[in-house]
């Protein structure tokens, strides 16, 4: 049997550098196991993209390191492709390995768990971005577009403190600033028809895995299997109310608050509205999209998944 051709790539600058050790591992627990291994990681992440996507056809699996955003590089290459996608979870944010079952920061386990899944790769849904200037990404957790998506910058900017901290302190650093995004939402209902909701909002969100942040679950019930997203939309919160429902946040107990809504759908598009604020630039998985308008739409079974077992819910690690 020829050895697995396996693309390994990596975020150098991730979880404030230490996923380099963390790549380092992986490529000798995979050289280990017998398999040859591409090397993919550039200087920056559109680098590192452009490699992998240039060496995909001629890879049996992408094998990504890092956080969150790796693995919104890993959907660029890997959605509707016949190729499995890899994760060695190793940055400061790791949400989605976490909902998908997947070890955390241990590279020999994340391999051995790679390895094992690709005879048989789990296939989840991603969300599509279908953005202004014609151009497409993809997305496994959530694409954010209101006070999450504005904290999300600040937290891209800051380099200390890292892991689950680093929202938080992003959070009290946004809010003093905040006022209510006006933002159109057309969405496409899973129980049927088309709604619409004009207006202004604190929080507006597109969630596919329900958990970002370093550990928040935005949309507990989300499930990356069900064919389906999950449109999240706070109504106008003081900036007093948003400190208070910060601990619900965390608990996902803010489902319960009238203010928020969650409703299932499978395409949604996000207009700006005079109703409030300009919105500031949309971000999914943590990483940065573009400005509104844009529209997102589920793919059911759009990315094969190495080594992830079924969902039930917001996991935390």
């Amino acid at each position: 049997m020829a050895p697995l051709r396996v693309g390994l790539a990596a975020n150098p600058t991730a979880d404030a550098g230490l996923a380099v050790t963390a790549a380092q591992r992986a490529l000798k627990a995979l050289e280990a196991a017998g398999c040859v291994v591409t090397h993919l990681s550039g200087v920056s992440w559109s680098e590192t993209l452009d490699a992998a996507m240039r060496a995909r056809d001629d890879l049996d699996a992408l094998v990504v390191v890092g956080g969150d955003g790796m693995v919104h590089l890993g959907a660029q290459v890997c959605a509707q492709q016949s190729l499995p996608l890899g994760i060695v979870a190793a940055g400061s944010g790791n949400d989605f390995a976490s909902i998908a079952g997947l070890p955390v920061r241990e590279p020999e386990r994340s391999v051995h768990t790679i390895l094992r899944g690709l005879g048989r790769p789990r296939t989840i849904d991603l969300g599509r971005v279908d953005l202004s200037d014609g151009s497409v990404r993809w997305f496994a957790g959530v694409l954010s577009a209101g006070i999450d998506a504005a904290i999300a910058e600040r937290g891209r900017r800051m380099q200390f403190p890292r892991g689950e901290s680093k929202y938080k302190v992003a959070v009290a650093r946004e809010l003093p600033g905040h006022k209510p995004y006006g933002v159109r939402v057309h969405a496409r209902v899973t129980s049927g028809g088309d709604a619409q909701y004009d207006g202004a909002w604190t929080l507006i969100a597109v969630s596919n895995s329900g958990l970002l942040g370093g550990g928040i679950p935005m949309s507990p019930h989300s499930d990356i299997s069900d064919g389906a997203l999950e449109l999240v939309r706070a109504e106008p919160i003081s900036r007093a109310g948003v400190v208070r429902i910060f601990p619900r946040l965390m608990r996902g107990t803010h489902i319960a608050d009238p203010r928020v809504h969650i409703t299932q759908v499978d395409r949604v598009s996000l207009a700006h509205s005079d109703a409030g604020a300009m919105a500031p630039t949309a971000s999914a998985d943590g990483e940065p999209l573009g400005s509104l308008p844009l529209t997102v739409t589920c793919v059911p079974g759009a990315l094969r998944l190495a080594g992830a077992v079924p969902a039930a819910g917001a996991v935390r690690h």
